[in-house]
């Protein structure tokens, strides 16, 4: 096996000489068969070997168990030793993750802060590799997520990617190494476990073949991957000009091409990897729009290139009227009550967005001017249609950046008017109004 990870290393060009590898070991057989191979090979492959541990409070005196173990593997083989504890339960609920997430989070920030020069290397085997494949599948997900587990992303290596775990255990088995053994691996509770103890067994019993053939699957599903992604990135150089990038060559590439470029550009410039509902948004906003993503990122095309604004964190405080004047933001608003018999034709009312008309008698308490707030709706005039704010908002494409300092009117009952856009149905002038409130905005500060 020792043979089976140095080809892998040299395969993928895992480490660089002189490189500073610091293993996680959970104290498992598959950690504790890589942390063995890889002390066995830092001579020939020129490196210097850590190990980190990272404990998550999930299992009680277990969980201690196995981080002494690992302490003291680590001080008989003469491997520094790295050592995190974390309470992964309470964080996951207080930051609503799951602990299986919120464990996986906490790992790859412990990994990062043991510093920039180190190439971390993880215990995934190829049975891992298979459960990944065949989770993701399930999820439907796109040849991305059907690569499964990479051998190799950044600084993140794996060396036993390519073992299965009956040939690390043998291999346990036969240089007398010890490991620790998570009860939790068995429980069918947990989608993975599912898998790897039912339909992987029942797959094996279809064809005995089974890790070899899966092996070479995903391997090719990887240079597929690999090939399109380079493509992707070759659109996004070909639509990119000194004005940002274009979302019209965007749209005319084919959609193998079109959905990779979106999520590689929603991965640079906002941080964040899109997933299927977010691009299909994304796609469908290229010819002109706005949209959100991955909770809030906001994403709008603007004179024809892709944007991802960020929004504005200046939220102007909300403004009663004071002799028929408020400000609020960059915007004034005069209020003038008039009778019916003043008001012009709604006709013309209609083309003049900065003025408007509507019913006094019907607004509730004293209206007054602030931005949008959680769970705001409006009834647009002439729409019999509620809608969320968010939702308008997508449809008018009104630019992410400003609309939580987009001031409006609005009385007790929410939102009244929206500059630019029109007002609720509920304020209308008919034929029984009496009294007209008569708005002016305007976008200057006397």
């Amino acid at each position: 096996m020792i043979d089976k990870v140095a080809d892998t290393i040299l395969k993928y060009d895992m480490i660089q000489p002189g490189s500073r590898v610091v293993a996680a070991v959970s104290g498992g057989s598959d950690s504790m068969a890589m942390l063995f191979c890889l002390n066995a090979l830092k001579e020939n492959f020129d490196f210097s070997l850590e190990a980190a541990h990272v404990n998550h409070c999930l299992r009680g005196a277990d969980s201690d168990s196995d981080e002494k173990y690992v302490e003291k593997i680590c001080r008989e083989w003469d491997i520094p030793f790295h050592l995190l504890r974390a309470d992964v339960a309470s964080l996951a609920k207080q930051n609503g993750t799951g602990t299986e997430e919120e464990g996986r989070r906490i790992r790859y920030e412990f990994f990062s802060s043991l510093g920039d020069d180190v190439t971390v290397a993880t215990a995934h085997n190829l049975n891992d590799r298979e459960e990944t494949f065949l989770f993701n599948f399930a999820r439907g997900c796109a040849l991305r997520g059907l690569c499964s587990i990479p051998a190799k992303r950044g600084n993140i290596i794996r060396p036993v990617i390519e073992c299965t775990k009956a040939e690390i255990n043998a291999f346990c088995e036969k240089k007398g190494i010890k490991y620790v053994i998570d009860k939790t691996n068995e429980d069918t509770l947990y989608s993975r476990n599912r898998i790897r103890h039912n339909v992987i067994t029942e797959l094996k019993k279809i064809n005995p073949g089974f890790d070899d053939c899966a092996s070479r699957c995903i391997e090719a599903i990887g240079e597929d991957e690999k090939f399109l992604s380079l493509l992707a990135e070759g659109l996004l150089e070909k639509a990119a000009d000194e004005n940002g990038i274009s979302a019209r060559i965007i749209a005319s590439a084919p959609e193998p091409l079109k959905r990779r470029a979106l999520i590689k550009l929603a991965e640079a410039q906002a941080g964040v990897t899109p997933e299927y509902g977010a691009v299909e948004r994304m796609n469908s906003i290229l010819g002109g729009g706005a949209c959100e993503i991955n909770g809030g990122v906001r994403v709008r095309v603007r004179r024809g290139y892709i944007e991802f604004p960020e929004e504005s964190e200046e939220i102007p405080v909300p403004a009663e009227f004071i002799n028929g004047r408020a400000e609020c933001g960059n915007l004034v608003f005069t209020c003038e009550i008039i009778n019916s018999s003043e008001k012009q034709s709604s006709e013309k009312v209609n083309r003049n967005i900065l003025e408007y008309f509507l019913d006094y008698d019907k607004i509730i308490g004293r209206p007054f001017v602030r931005c949008r707030q959680e769970g705001d709706k409006i009834k647009l005039f002439p729409s019999q249609c509620t809608k969320s704010l968010k939702k308008l908002f997508n449809e008018k494409a009104v630019a992410p950046e400003i609309r939580a300092s987009l001031p409006m009117l609005a009385d007790e009952n929410g939102i009244i008017l929206i500059p630019g856009i029109g007002f609720d149905s509920r304020v209308k002038v008919s034929a029984k109004t009496e009294k007209i409130m008569k708005i002016k905005i305007s976008g200057e500060r006397n």
